[in-house]
């Protein structure tokens, strides 16, 4: 099978700092970009989310927030904003990212387009549980008919790697017809392994998909 190139491209080496080192006065190199969690009802974007906003303490802009059901499930979306910088070409520029979550839930499907609006990246985050494979591959066909005619760069997470009966990533990938190899020529990973709960690839997932974003805004 042919591997299709990622977005990272030319941009494998970029630096991303993950720091407080920024200026918000400067505006003349303040870039702004959206970044959506996508993904069946309960396959762990807002966990997602949670390791973020504790891993990333000192990029937070704001506290966030996150709006739920009385089950605890994701009724309009988690949303938070991280400040942090990137180099390329010796050119430092600030970045703010919005982070939010769509909700999973069949009923909602209408608030998804919503959410989506104006993204400039996507993390789906699939399941790992077996039995959650036809939704998957439902939110998927979702995704792709929302993010390929945009041209938005996504990244793809399957979660739950600790589950006893996780579903294969070989599996995984024949169902959602990708790439059989673990990696793109350029090192990125087709399908990121993860265990949100535990924190496990989180912000790795999130470095990488911003990478893309990035090569996406610069590439013209």
């Amino acid at each position: 099978m042919e591997l299709e190139q990622s977005n990272l491209g030319k941009l494998d080496k970029t630096k991303v700092d993950l720091s407080d080192e920024f200026d918000l006065n400067d505006n003349e190199n303040m870039l702004q970009f959206k970044i959506v969690y996508w993904g069946c009802g309960e396959s762990g974007k807002t966990t997602n989310f949670f390791r973020l906003r504790e891993k990333l303490d000192l990029l937070k802009l704001t506290r966030g927030y996150s709006i739920e059901t009385t089950e605890g499930r994701t009724l309009w979306e988690d949303s938070l904003y991280l400040l942090f910088s990137f180099t390329i070409k010796n050119n430092k520029f600030n970045i703010i990212a919005h982070v939010v979550t769509c909700t999973g839930q069949e009923r909602f499907l209408s608030t998804r387009e919503y959410v989506l609006d104006g993204a400039d990246g996507i993390m789906f985050i699939a399941d790992s549980d077996p039995e959650k494979l036809e939704q998957n591959k439902r939110s998927f066909r979702e995704l792709l008919s929302f993010a390929k005619p945009k041209n938005i760069p996504y990244l793809i997470q399957l979660n739950k790697r600790d589950l006893e009966d996780a579903i294969p990533i070989k599996d995984f990938k024949l169902q959602l017809g990708l790439p059989l190899q673990a990696k793109y020529p350029d090192g990125t990973y087709i399908v990121y392994p993860a265990e949100a709960l535990q924190g496990k690839n989180v912000v790795q997932c999130f470095q990488d998909l911003i990478l893309q974003v990035i090569f996406n805004y610069f590439k013209d």
